[in-house]
């Protein structure tokens, strides 16, 4: 097998992988937030749970690149008369781009989200 064809599916399986978890944490995160939504307020867990899926697949978007966190840094590199930050190669272990996030990971939440909001 060609190594470059090993890396290619190895960084493939990584990127799932990352999606899966992001997933997972983003389906934890609306739970709880929907089952506080019920224990301060009155409604369906599910219909809640299906909004909260939605929002927070809506903030994955928004936030899944690294853009956010480069236009906190953009006001000082403007000062000292630098350019704009790039992406590095040091992600800190990401595989997945701010694409591969909406993608994989942000519109499955908000569709599941969409379905159980509306079940």
């Amino acid at each position: 097998m060609d190594t470059g064809t090993y890396r290619g599916r190895m960084t493939a399986l990584k990127g799932l992988l990352e999606a899966l978890v992001l997933v997972v944490i983003s389906f934890a995160v609306a739970a709880v937030i929907a089952g506080l939504w019920i224990a301060f307020g009155d409604g369906a867990f599910v219909t809640r749970f299906g909004i909260c899926l939605v929002a927070v697949g809506a903030l994955v978007a928004i936030t899944g690149g690294a853009s956010l966190s480069r236009m906190g840094s953009a006001d000082a590199f403007a000062w000292l008369g630098q350019g704009p930050e790039r992406a590095s190669d040091d992600d800190g272990g990401r595989v997945l781009t701010g694409v591969g996030i909406f993608l994989f990971v942000s519109v499955p939440l908000v569709i599941a989200g969409g379905l159980l909001a509306t079940a």
